[in-house]
């Protein structure tokens, strides 16, 4: 017995392309979310989970009294010594880039959903425009 898949009408083409462009959306989402960032000063700071959930335990733990400043940390450049200031404000420059692409995940899948004809829609570009005007 085989079995076969015929999409006949544009209703369900445009379910199914909707459907691919929002998974594409959240794969976009989740590159530029752990793609780190580039602070003012120019140091270049990772923002995958793993360094994300370190640099909460380090904020955590100098609040707490559990630990010291300065702290040894490694960033994506090599090894610098944090203060609690330092280290407190990479981790909200981290927290407002992870914010930011959610943001902009959001906004463009709510213009996905709300287009009848998705034809050239640029993912892309849609997703910097929204990242663009989140910031």
């Amino acid at each position: 017995m085989s079995f076969s898949l015929a999409i006949t009408t544009a209703e369900e083409i445009a379910v199914t392309a909707r459907a691919a462009l929002v998974t594409d959306l959240a794969n976009t989402r989740w590159k530029h979310e752990v793609g780190g960032l580039t602070l003012p000063d120019g140091a270049i700071v990772r923002t995958d989970r793993e360094t994300r959930a370190a640099l909460t335990e380090a904020v955590n733990s100098l609040s707490n009294g559990l630990m010291q400043a300065p702290i040894a940390w490694k960033m994506a450049a090599g090894w610098t010594d944090l203060s609690q200031q330092d280290l407190e404000a990479i981790t909200a420059a981290v927290s407002a880039h992870v914010q930011a692409s959610f943001a902009a995940e959001r906004a463009v899948q709510e213009q996905i959903e709300a287009q009848d004809d998705l034809t050239g829609f640029d993912l892309q570009t849609a997703f910097e425009e929204a990242l663009n005007a989140s910031q």
